[in-house]
């Protein structure tokens, strides 16, 4: 089964009389292209395509009706600088030239068909890498822990609202959220950055294994005519390409989401898009509003809020849930070490005693005979069953105060000498 990606590239087209839009356009009907494109300024064709693996194989459609893989980009390059006259074809980082007579056509000035701007551009020639995010509020969605999350509040110096959405996390800010952080590490991550003065058009950014693709709310390109004449073909591209490759990546992470949807979310006006995006991904109204600038992230209903705290704090904060399972490490470690430390502190201290009790002898035994052979190794032995036993104490009391601190202890709450089965309980 082939996996797709969207690649955008052009055509400029230096003298429109030989290379015209319908020449171009049946040359990706005679190969079976399926594309997007369309005629744009200065005689440029952009134009969007998909391709599979290492090798950037095209999607083209075969005698059978079927979307296959056909040959690479580079092999697409070269045969339309064969078949088409007077044009510059970049795609997914290939260039050519076509036969071009410089004493009819002027190309003195050495600027890319894009406009000589590549900043976001990737490999495969699609808008990837972090895109420039506005100032205002911001959404992401990836599945960062929540024990990252003290250090995220901090580094921005406000507070982070995060919300369980599927097995993801939603994190919200007033502020635009740290690029340099766990969240824009490779893997899963939706970002949504916003304009509450509507002014600037919001940026999605979405990154899925290590590929980032950006949208503007700039709409997206037609089907070339045979495409849209092909119920096979145009299924594909609809999926594919265009908007539609956004919100298969989307679903894919998020299987709850409304593809139709994020499909109208993605191609309406960017005054209403932050809102119609945040009801197809299945987030409270409360986000919206947020992303508005109507509400503050802290008040959002539901949310576990992180406010920006100093080193000690956070440290604390990051323990706590980094214990409670819902951290980096393996949450299996520590439903063990919960249950041998936390569940049952009484057993663990009674057993902690012992060892400092046993420690203690050996050591003051060893003191005692210090002349004899192994006395040393004996004192050196109690020493650290004491030390540990202590620190032991001290650490679980510490890791027990972080839990209760955040609202997670496991330990049973007890009211007027009666335990309680849980909190939720006891607050109603």
């Amino acid at each position: 089964m082939y996996t797709w990606r969207p690649v955008k590239g052009d055509i400029a087209r230096f003298d429109q009389r030989l290379a015209s839009v319908a020449s171009i356009e049946e040359f990706f009907e005679r190969h079976r292209v399926i594309a997007r494109g369309e005629e744009g300024a200065d005689g440029v064709y952009n134009l969007e395509i998909a391709i599979t693996g290492r090798r950037k194989r095209v999607a083209v459609l075969n005698d059978d009706g079927v979307v296959v893989a056909g040959f690479n980009i580079a092999e697409l390059v070269e045969t339309m600088d064969r078949e088409l006259r007077k044009v510059e074809i970049t795609i997914g980082g290939q260039v050519a030239w076509g036969d071009i007579d410089l004493g009819e056509v002027d190309v003195a000035d050495d600027v890319p068909a894009n406009g000589g701007s590549d900043a976001d551009e990737d490999p495969d020639g699609g808008q990837g890498g972090v895109p420039q995010f506005l100032d205002g509020p911001m959404l992401a969605i990836s599945d960062v822990s929540f024990a990252e999350l003290p250090g995220v509040a901090a580094s921005i110096g406000e507070p982070v609202a995060a919300l369980k959405i599927g097995y993801a996390k939603a994190l919200l800010a007033d502020v635009k959220l740290p690029e340099r952080s766990r969240l824009f590490a490779p893997g899963f991550m939706i970002v949504l950055s916003s304009d509450p003065s509507s002014l600037q058009a919001p940026i999605l950014s979405v990154q899925q294994d290590g590929v980032r693709r950006n949208w503007a709310w700039e709409g997206e390109l037609p089907l070339v005519p045979w495409v849209g004449a092909n119920e096979s073909a145009t299924a594909f591209a609809e999926e594919q390409l265009g908007a539609g490759a956004f919100v298969s990546r989307i679903c894919e992470d998020l299987p709850d989401a409304d593809p139709q949807a994020l499909r109208a979310a993605l191609l309406g006006a960017q005054e209403t898009a932050a809102r119609g995006f945040i009801d197809a991904v299945g987030l409270a109204p409360e986000v919206a509003d947020c992303l508005e600038g109507l509400l503050e992230a802290r008040l959002v209903p539901d949310a576990t809020v992180f406010e920006p705290k100093p080193f000690t704090e956070r440290l604390q904060s990051t323990v706590a849930y980094e214990v409670s399972g819902a951290g980096v490490a393996y949450p299996g470690f520590w439903r063990v070490y919960r249950t041998l430390y936390l569940d049952h502190p009484r057993v663990m201290e009674a057993v902690a005693s012992v060892q400092a009790g046993l420690g203690a002898v050996l050591f003051t035994t060893s003191i005692r005979n210090w002349s004899r052979r192994g006395s040393k190794v004996l004192a050196i032995l109690g020493g650290a069953l004491t030390i540990n036993a202590g620190t032991r104490i001290l650490l679980t009391q510490w890791v027990q105060a972080a839990l209760e601190a955040e609202g997670l202890s496991t330990r049973p709450v007890r009211r007027d000498g009666v335990v309680v089965p849980d909190h939720d309980e006891e607050e109603s």
